[in-house]
């Protein structure tokens, strides 16, 4: 369990292929607080660490994984969102994130409004009905607030902190994002599916 709260961005080291996945050893100054078995969530994906050293730690990403995130997209010297699990008796300052990631959506416009950049994303039709303005909304495991829904085009406020601290530096038109939508929106829209 996250808060979509990013405490480090890493750095992807070395990506290897094996018969298992793709293993991804990223450099991070948590790694030394890391330990193998732990979750961590890289770009908002929930994974296991596999092994850990004083300045670098890997995760395995099983080919599940891989066909519905971004990280089959991801190169060497890309920096990742880490996010470490949390507490249960720590403060919940995001909302509540999953580390599973619902599916990727393509960033269609990015616009500067006052101190903030706006991002824009059009979602899928089968998750129309998981979002709500100013509801909440994870991208590359980032919490976010969803400032305007226009059909199926949803667009988030990304203020200069984030910005900083996150890898949204790195989004341009076109880039995709991993998408988790918020879970409790997810079983309300699965008991009035069932009810029905």
């Amino acid at each position: 369990m996250f808060t979509g709260l990013i405490e480090q961005i890493g750095q992807l080291k070395s990506i290897r292929q094996t018969p298992r996945g793709r293993e991804l050893t990223i450099g991070a100054v948590l790694s030394s607080e890391l330990c193998v078995g732990q979750s961590i969530a890289v770009n908002g994906i929930c994974l296991s660490v596999t092994d850990q050293s004083e300045d670098v730690f890997t995760v395995l990403a099983v080919p599940e994984t891989i066909s519905k995130t971004t990280l089959g997209e991801l190169s060497a010297d890309t920096p990742v969102n880490l996010e470490r699990a949390l507490f249960a008796d720590t403060r919940l300052d995001g909302h509540i994130v999953q580390g599973h990631v619902d599916t990727t959506c393509s960033i269609t416009q990015v616009s500067q409004q006052g101190g903030e950049r706006v991002y824009e994303l059009v979602i899928p039709p089968e998750y129309a009905g998981l979002v709500i303005p100013r509801g909440s909304i994870a991208l590359d495991g980032i919490s976010l607030t969803i400032a305007h829904l226009r059909d199926l085009c949803i667009s988030v406020a990304i203020i200069p902190h984030t910005f900083k601290h996150t890898n949204v530096s790195m989004w341009r038109v076109g880039m995709r994002c991993n998408v988790e939508f918020d879970v409790l929106a997810k079983y309300v829209a699965r008991q009035m599916a069932v009810r029905l």
